[in-house]
């Protein structure tokens, strides 16, 4: 299994960015290009991770809110408990992906309670998608307002945007039924899908990110998919962040922002505008 893997507590100083690669998978991360414009309690509060063994690959990204203990708490407890099974486990059912995830929702929520203090109670967005190239599955869940794209060789899109009003992990100690109600869920087929990014919200916050996040990603790749097979990951997930970065420093207002990317071995055209474009 290739794993990378960013903490923010790794990463706290302005217009710096951390990253991390291995072959096909990679994360970056930042405080930001500029101050937050709003009261917060560690310097950096996100946490990435992109993983891929010999049946899948996946990206996963978290946003704490009071406090970096939630977000590294899913993370972690993600880590512990799923990631190699999701990549390199045996083939399932889409019914049964959607159990998996559905279960580890319920694990990593109990997992942000346990890093509760009596005056502290951080929580945390939370976002992953799992492609599965023999079940030929695409698997993601979202709670929260992290972003998720996926790449195909003739679009880049983003699944389960945020809804108007959304629930963050750690927020209560939510049953599995509950979580139904509360997060998102995309269980289909992969259709062609050769890239997974996952995005926290410094990309897009209001007077902070940028306009366009799905277009920001898209260049990302597009700019990406000439490279060697091993440099695309890393490529695409540091464009994203300096793009946020950049926003960051045109508004004098940033926030923490973290990528994680996972590749398909090349195929298809050279690149995703060149597709766009006929």
């Amino acid at each position: 299994m290739k794993r990378a893997l960013l903490l923010g507590r790794t990463q706290q100083a302005f217009g710096e960015v951390g990253e991390l690669a291995d072959a096909n998978v990679a994360v970056a991360l930042s405080r930001g290009g500029a101050p937050k414009p709003y009261a917060h309690t560690d310097p950096n509060e996100d946490a990435v991770l992109a993983a891929s063994g010999a049946r899948g690959f996946l990206v996963a990204a978290a946003d704490g809110h009071w406090g970096l203990h939630a977000s590294e708490a899913a993370i972690e407890r993600l880590c512990e408990a799923f990631v190699a099974d999701w990549v390199d486990g045996p083939e399932r059912s889409a019914d049964r992906w959607y159990q998996d995830v559905l279960h580890a929702l319920v694990v990593l929520n109990q997992a942000v309670f346990a890093a509760h203090a009596e005056d502290v109670k951080p929580r945390t967005t939370f976002a992953i998608a799992l492609a599965r190239p023999g079940e030929d599955l695409l698997v993601a869940t979202s709670i929260g307002d992290t972003h998720l794209f996926v790449a195909t060789p003739n679009a880049v899109r983003e699944i389960l945007p945020k809804p108007r009003k959304f629930s963050v992990l750690g927020q209560e100690r939510w049953s599995a039924s509950k979580l139904e109600q509360i997060a998102r869920f995309h269980v289909h087929p992969l259709a062609g899908v050769q890239a997974l990014v996952a995005v926290t919200d410094g990309l897009s916050e209001e007077g902070i990110g940028v306009a366009d996040p799905e277009g920001a990603v898209r260049a990302a790749v597009d700019a990406a998919h000439p490279l060697p097979s091993p440099a695309r990951a890393g490529a695409t997930a540091r464009a994203v962040v300096d793009t946020a970065l950049a926003a960051h420093v045109a508004q004098q207002a940033g926030d923490n922002v973290g990528a994680a990317v996972a590749w398909r071995p090349r195929t298809g055209p050279a690149s995703v505008s060149s597709l766009l474009e006929k």
